[in-house]
């Protein structure tokens, strides 16, 4: 059968001999692919997008301008992008707030009315770079791994002008990774009700399973995968889901995958009764060839040993796995919000 798995009792020694060097060939396969994984879901920095009102320069030549015009908010706002890139971090959002404070209040996009879509109305290109110095200034607070304050730039920036979905799909991001999955949900229900994607399938089924709710994580999963059925990532996360879920996994969901997919090993290891021990050394020896020494090797690890010692061995083990990829996993990444949401699942000590 396609998802049975490799346990049981094994009587020759040789059996068990073959049986484990096969486990071992999987666990160093799934370590491998899972360091090879980037689940970026938080979109690249604004400020590598074409920004309007932004031209070359220097932190020189802006700094000589400031002097000149103190009050031009517009002009803080340019070479605080170019602190950004550079990453000084601290300056570029020095610059942001002091352009903030100086910025007007810009006309509503409900008073603009028609002209909302001019770009060559003086109110509408003011109201679409207040729009951009708050969302630029929350991915600054982003890097800086202060969400509360990049999710109030974010709500801003919503107030001022609703109609682009980049926005949405990023305060989406930032509330399921700070734990907020209703309110990501809902980001991600907006979304999808004016169009389809992808990535705003995936994004929502991320929410819905960090939240515990496995049968319409799952869908969601199903729907991103069969709509990109090369991402070995989506069909990792419906099986988890559906496993979750505490059901065997739907042998006709997957048969959009190819079997050269290396998403496989991963997949058939969630249905696999290996001996822990053999296997937990096997995924730590692979993700420790793909990147000697790496802190992003221990944290994919530790995390899908945790994951699968929730579903393979009843948890036993788990806590410490979810515990060790917690410390390990950067802040406001995937990785490090699923450790915490599944130490937050675990009964109390």
């Amino acid at each position: 059968m396609l998802f049975q798995g490799a346990g049981g009792s094994v009587k020759n020694s040789s059996k068990k001999a073959r049986y484990g060097a096969m486990a071992a060939t999987i666990a160093v396969a799934v370590g491998a692919f899972l360091l090879a994984q980037r689940l970026a879901l938080i979109p690249g920095p604004w400020s590598e997008k074409p920004a309007q009102g932004y031209v070359g320069g220097t932190v020189f030549t802006y700094t000589d301008a400031i002097d000149i015009s103190p009050g031009d908010y517009m002009t803080y706002y340019r070479r605080g992008v170019l602190y950004q890139k550079q990453q000084p971090l601290d300056l570029a959002l020095a610059d942001f707030n002091q352009a903030v404070k100086l910025s007007p209040v810009p006309v509503s996009l409900k008073a603009l009315g028609a002209t909302a879509t001019d770009s060559r109305s003086r109110d509408t290109h003011t109201l679409g770079l207040v729009f951009l110095l708050h969302k630029t200034r929350a991915e600054v607070f982003q890097q800086m791994n202060r969400p509360d304050e990049a999710l109030a730039d974010l709500d801003q920036a919503i107030a001022l002008d609703s109609r682009g979905p980049d926005v949405f799909f990023y305060r989406g991001i930032l509330r399921e990774l700070t734990g907020r999955y209703d309110a990501a949900i809902a980001d991600f229900d907006t979304l999808l009700a004016r169009r389809t994607s992808v990535e705003w399938y995936f994004a929502r089924g991320l929410a819905k399973y960090l939240k515990g709710d496995w049968n319409n994580a799952a869908a969601d999963f199903e729907n991103a995968a069969q709509r990109m059925p090369a991402n070995g990532n989506y069909w990792i996360w419906l099986a988890k889901a559906q496993l979750r879920n505490g059901q065997p996994l739907h042998t006709e969901s997957f048969a959009a995958l190819d079997r050269k997919n290396e998403a496989w090993p991963v997949i058939e290891s969630f249905t696999a009764d290996h001996d822990s021990e053999q296997f937990i050394s096997g995924v730590r020896a692979g993700t420790e060839y793909a990147n000697p020494g790496s802190m992003d090797a221990k944290c994919k690890s530790a995390l899908f040993l945790g994951e699968w010692l929730t579903l393979r061995k009843a948890g036993i083990g788990a806590r410490d796995m979810f515990s060790e990829a917690e410390a390990a996993c950067q802040p406001l990444t995937i990785e490090r919000s699923t450790a915490t949401a599944e130490l937050q699942r675990l009964p109390p000590l």
